[in-house]
Order: C-alpha cells, then structure tokens, then sequence
C-alpha cells in the first residue's frame, strides 16, 4: 500500500536514506524531495559520492502538474503524479491524496477537475485524408508516394481542400474549447490561477 510522506521533502528538507546501494559494494546516502517551477512538480533524487563525500548530479524526472513523494509497499521512496487526464482519474486522485496536498497543489487539481470537465465533453473526430487524381477524378484515401503528383487533397464532398482555411477553422475551435475551459476552472479558482495551470498542462 503507497503512504505518502509527511511532511512532503523539499530540496532545503529532502527525504533521507542513509544505506542505499552504490555501485557493488559501496553503500552512501540518497536524498529525494519535491521540486516546483513554474513548469509544474517533478521528482528528485540524488546520491552522496562515498568516494570523494560530494553530492552527485541530481536526477529529475519529467514534468507533471502534481507530484507527491511516497513509500512504496516495500518501502522504497517513489513518486505519484498527475497532470489534465479525464475528470474521474483527476476525482480518483483527489479522493485518494486531497488530504496530503498543498494549497498549491489542491488549486491546481481542481483546475484540471474543472477543465477536464469541459475536455471529456468533446467530441473528437478523426477523418481519413482523400485524394482525387487529377485524371481519373479516382478518390482515394491512400496514394503510394511516387505518385502523389498526380493527385490532389479534396474535401469530403470531393472539392478541393483549403488546408490552410480548414487549420484556422480547427484553430479557432480548439481556441474556444480552451478558452471554455479555462473559464470552468477560474469560476472554482480564479481566471488567473486556470491560466497557469493551462499552460502547465
């Protein structure tokens, strides 16, 4: 069973393991702790050189909204996370880590609850590229590449395709989608705290 770590380990107080393996037969210390930038959390761990007694290059994992340092079942010193996933993953989390978070990070996952509410209500649709040969009027939706000049993109209808008319229309709905939900989150947070946590995300 995971147990979190009270209190959470920041790089001025990190979590401590005193006899962790280095190399064959070497033991040393590892620290681990909790870093926040404005990129969001990661996890940090680093090993005391037993050798010369300096602290080696510290070893950060990728970015996510919120990290939580914690005790494994076999008690090693491990990590969860989470960043803008599905409204019940983001709830699930809550319900399981709500009590150990900070302010910051309760204001950042309720901002993902919020905005992963208006995201799991869209619809995505993927379509199939079709191609019209410029003889033949043959539609398609696969052309070997040697011959890709003798074809032409075409909408569904089989018209031709304005790509560059169609990428602003798709930018603009993916803009109010955002905006949509960005504005779910600020009604919890506030607009500019949804802002910060969009662009972590």
């Amino acid at each position: 069973m995971t147990k979190v770590i009270v209190p959470q380990p920041k790089f001025d107080n990190p979590y401590v393991v005193d006899d962790y393996p280095y190399g064959y037969s070497l033991r040393t210390k590892i620290r681990y702790w909790v870093e926040t930038t404005n990129r969001g959390q990661r996890f940090v761990r680093q090993t005391l050189n037993p050798k010369t007694g300096n602290w080696n290059k510290p070893k950060k994992t990728t970015y996510k909204q919120i990290v939580l340092a914690v005790l494994n079942e076999k008690d090693y010193v491990s990590y969860v996370g989470i960043s803008l996933y599905s409204t019940d993953q983001a709830l699930r989390f809550k319900e399981r880590f709500w009590k150990y978070m900070s302010e910051y990070q309760k204001t950042e996952l309720t901002n993902i609850i919020k905005m992963s509410e208006v995201f799991d209500k869209v619809e995505w649709t993927c379509r199939a590229q079709r191609f019209k040969h410029k003889v033949t009027g043959e539609i398609t939706t696969s052309v070997p590449l040697f011959q890709m000049n003798e074809y032409f993109e075409v909408d569904d209808d089989g018209n031709p395709l304005d790509r560059e008319q169609r990428d602003k229309e798709q930018a603009e709905i993916n803009r109010r989608v955002n905006s949509c939900a960005v504005a779910n989150a600020g009604k919890a947070t506030s607009i500019k705290s949804a802002l910060e946590t969009f662009k972590r995300a």
